[in-house]
């Protein structure tokens, strides 16, 4: 079980991850050959369970794993994690994103509020900004584009998984350069 973590603010825990440099090379490479997915806000790939790629089974372990620790579950009594409740997608944004306008505030609760997301950047160019956080963040800034008082953002750390309830509202960081910023996002719920 992944117990290396840092607790920051608002609930979300940092956990390093377990994988290897070449995993997560290669997870940079499926990000910029996998299909944009036009059905979701922003410039996010479609769900990378359909990949059927070694390095997508080790980064969902890697994430189950965090979450795990993260509601102190042991092996015994974890809940089903065979992919039903969960999804990974890759969110990316750079310059000249077509689809830039997807990044909003909101939240990842669908219709299930018992559940974790979690991010972690796989490319952070210099000037890119990080997902940001508020207690000032009211139902009624979901789907804005516009910070609240008292933002707090993620580290910027690479490689590092970023977890967090999924009801909390959240604001993909901007990201002006032309090398692109690849996010790994996931969702854990309880079916």
């Amino acid at each position: 079980m992944n117990s290396n973590y840092k607790d920051l603010f608002l609930g979300i825990r940092q956990y390093d991850s377990n994988l290897s440099n070449e995993t997560l090379k290669r997870l940079i490479e499926i990000a910029h050959t996998a299909p944009n997915n036009k059905n979701y806000p922003g410039y996010q790939n479609t769900d990378l369970f359909e990949l059927g790629e070694i390095s997508i089974d080790l980064l969902e372990r890697d994430f189950v794993e965090c979450v795990k620790d993260y509601f102190k579950f042991s092996d015994d009594k974890c809940p089903n994690t065979s992919g039903a409740g969960m999804r990974m997608w890759f969110h990316q944004d750079w310059k000249y994103n077509p689809r830039t306008l997807g990044n909003y505030w909101h939240d990842h609760h669908d219709s299930n509020y018992y559940g974790m997301s979690g991010v972690m950047y796989l490319s952070l160019p210099d000037t890119s900004h990080t997902t940001g956080f508020s207690l000032d963040a009211k139902r009624e800034c979901l789907d804005t584009f516009e910070t609240v008082p008292n933002m707090q953002y993620l580290p910027r750390l690479i490689n590092t998984w970023f977890l967090f309830p999924n009801w909390m509202p959240h604001l993909p960081g901007k990201n002006e350069t032309e090398e692109r910023r690849i996010c790994v996002s996931a969702d854990f719920w309880f079916c």
